[in-house]
């Protein structure tokens, strides 16, 4: 397991390098609570390259923890239909917090 785990850290780590992703996930079923966002929140831009990526997806993937699909979506609601359904083509911004799996300065962003 601890490997499966590092293998995809590494293949989000590629991934937010390149500033897209394209891992597919299943249905959704959470209900999203809003959040405010912080105003000096640092950003990481991807690209949604399939009809298949839900919020919870991403941010189990980029988070560790489904339950911060809010987050996101909160990140993105001028973007993110009411339905919360992503759509191949949008652009999000995933707030890099201290639950993010990669923090920049692990990425040498600093």
């Amino acid at each position: 397991m601890n490997n499966q785990r590092l293998k995809w850290s590494c293949v989000v780590s590629v991934l937010l390098l390149l500033g897209s992703t394209n891992i597919l996930s299943s249905s959704e079923n959470r209900k999203l609570e809003l959040t405010e966002l912080p105003k000096n929140m640092t950003w990481v831009n991807i690209v949604v390259f399939s009809d298949k990526i839900t919020l919870s997806y991403l941010a189990s993937m980029y988070y560790g923890d489904e339950g911060e699909a809010s987050l996101i979506y909160e990140a993105n609601k001028e973007v993110i239909p009411k339905s919360k359904k992503l759509k191949k083509g949008m652009k999000l911004k995933m707030p890099v917090t201290d639950k993010f799996i990669d923090q920049p300065e692990h990425l040498g962003w600093n």
